[in-house]
């Protein structure tokens, strides 16, 4: 099924937002809590459109009904469950978590596109989304958020709904790529079923796209966190997401050889990270030229590795990659962000965070959600959210990500 709804874009002031957070496990008061704090921080006494997430501990209709008794009924509230939630000065994950933007946006519009049936195929899904932004006269440099859900429930057991195909169906639709980010949305760290926000209900298996118009701009830049630990190997064999052989050699087998005892495989799942360099192979280590890709499961069966992607394909080469947070590269690659503004007005930033890069997951001391918060030292009001897979520029392309935070700044001429 598609929605469209078309917002904003009336008026002569510029778009103001405001942020709420709570960790109140009554859904009926974190909702109305964080929709009160978040208009009386935009100093709006309305707003035209609600970005809301939620850990998947929340009822999720009770949540909503109370952010609309706040809002209004005919706001639209998009969003989904996450496994946690950042504001400017609060963060946390696995619990009960609410995170809230009040957009007011004034002389900027915004379209709201909803596209179901993800289980059926992401590609076509994808195709749909992309003939429709084509409609709304969409150009490479409109600014669009994308939210989906990242896995399928409708089966006898779930599987990975994945964001390369449905990029890839909206690049077919549309022509081209916009400016895109955006994530999969999971309610928890084993991958639950997601419920979403859609505008005006609650669903499941869909995509959802925010389409900025009226002189609204994205800038976006990732932070990565690894490095190459080895040469460049070889995918010779793949089914799908499954690697199964790597430089002609079962993948099981050939990752032991290389990680020796000192992993043990049943740990590779959510630790073993591969990265994919679309830039010059024999180049200095650039990452902005990297695309990393983190192993789901081992297929024992199979001697296979089961990615987070299925565009690892036969023929692929890549590198095992050393994953670290370095806290002190997160600010100069938050203000080289704010420094392409070149004059112009930040009135929102969004933080799109792998759950794996939380502290409690990654089993470091720090959080990058404090260092993002520290950088950007209220300058714009910042909403985040722990994802499952996330979407950001990779040398000028948007492509799925794994253990990656995308920063977003919206900002609007001064």
């Amino acid at each position: 099924m598609s929605e469209r709804r078309a917002i904003g874009g009336v008026g002569s002031e510029t778009m103001k937002v405001g942020i709420g957070y709570s960790e109140n496990p009554d859904s009926a008061e974190a909702g109305t809590r964080v929709a009160r704090e978040a208009l009386a921080q935009s100093g709006a006494d309305r707003c035209d459109i609600v970005l809301l997430f939620s850990t998947a501990r929340h009822d999720a209709q009770a949540l909503r009904d109370a952010v609309a008794s706040v809002v209004g009924a005919g706001v639209p509230i998009v969003g989904g469950w996450s496994v946690g939630a950042i504001s400017s000065e609060c963060f946390g994950y696995a619990g009960d978590q609410v995170v809230l933007a009040a957009l007011t946006l004034g002389n900027v519009a915004c379209d709201l596109l909803v596209e179901g049936d993800l289980a059926c195929g992401e590609y076509p899904v994808g195709q749909r989304l992309g003939r429709r932004l084509a409609a709304l006269g969409a150009n490479r440099n409109s600014p669009v958020l994308l939210f989906y859900d990242s896995a399928d429930h409708s089966g006898s057991s779930p599987h990975l709904i994945l964001a390369t195909p449905l990029i890839d169906g909206i690049e077919n639709g549309l022509g081209f790529l916009p400016n895109l980010v955006g994530c999969g949305l999971m309610g928890d760290m084993i991958a639950q079923p997601t419920l979403q926000w859609t505008g005006e209900g609650i669903g499941e298996c869909k995509a959802l796209a925010l389409l900025f118009s009226g002189g609204i701009r994205l800038d976006s830049i990732v932070m990565h966190g690894c490095k190459p630990a080895t040469g460049y190997h070889t995918v010779t064999a793949a089914d799908g997401a499954t690697i199964l052989e790597i430089d002609g050699v079962p993948a099981l087998d050939f990752v032991r050889s290389i990680m020796g005892e000192s992993i043990p495989v049943e740990d590779y799942g959510l630790f073993l990270t591969f990265g994919m360099n679309k830039g010059d192979k024999w180049g200095p280590f650039d990452e902005e030229s990297y695309v990393n890709r983190l192993c789901l499961s081992v297929d024992e069966a199979r001697n296979g590795l089961t990615m987070f992607e299925a565009d690892m394909v036969t023929g692929t080469e890549f590198q095992i990659m050393h994953r670290s947070i370095d806290m002190d590269y997160i600010a100069p690659r938050v203000e080289r962000c704010f420094a392409r503004l070149e004059g112009r007005k930040p009135r929102f930033a969004l933080y799109i965070n792998c759950t794996g890069r939380a502290a409690g997951y990654a089993g470091i001391d720090s959080e990058d959600a404090v260092a993002i918060q520290k950088a950007i030292a209220g300058r714009a009001p910042l909403l985040g959210l722990y994802s499952g897979v996330e979407i950001g520029q990779i040398m000028g392309r948007a492509r799925a990500l794994d253990w990656t935070g995308v920063f977003c700044l919206l900002s609007a001429p001064s």
